[in-house]
């Protein structure tokens, strides 16, 4: 299995808070824009948009990009959005889903965050624990406990995340 270095985590979480900022005020329908942050060698960090006609043009060239800064960079998270269903649920709930990579991991991992758009006077959420995807497994609840705090790290390190996140929450 592979195993997730902690900087990439909290690099995951700064993405995650990213991609939480610039859905909480979208106007209901609007799709957030695939987004990632690189992390360079040297410890720099670049913001990259993707936009395209449509939302699965965006991912691709995302993807692409994100194949692309494996050679080149220390690590990167890929946020994007998405749908997904959890065993036992009966529909899909919206999810903001991090790809994750850093130098030294086999494989790339996925932390999916549910959320909650801000409609009809509802205000925008972040709902219940992120999950985490190796390859075709799931880290365990306790496993993802153990996580959650590199990944909340992340959250806190974004000036502007930080202080909206606990009303998200």
């Amino acid at each position: 299995m592979t195993t997730i270095p902690p900087a990439a985590l909290s690099l995951a979480g700064f993405a995650l808070a990213h991609a939480a900022w610039s859905l909480s005020d979208c106007e209901d329908g609007d799709l957030l824009s695939p987004l990632a942050i690189v992390e360079e060698h040297d410890g720099a960090r670049r913001l990259l948009r993707f936009d395209a006609e449509t939302q699965e043009e965006a991912i691709i060239a995302g993807r692409a990009a994100m194949r692309d800064a494996s050679a080149t960079s220390a690590a990167w998270a890929f946020a994007r959005e998405g749908a997904w269903r959890a065993m036992g649920s009966e529909g899909a709930g919206d999810v903001l889903a991090i790809d994750i990579w850093a130098q030294g991991m086999t494989g790339v991992a996925t932390l999916m965050q549910p959320f909650e758009r801000a409609r009809r006077g509802a205000r925008f959420r972040i709902g219940g624990a992120p999950t985490v995807v190796v390859g075709d497994r799931l880290f365990e609840r306790d496993a993802a406990r153990a996580i959650a705090a590199e990944i909340v790290s992340g959250v806190s390190a974004h000036a502007i995340v930080a202080a909206l996140w606990p009303s998200w929450t």
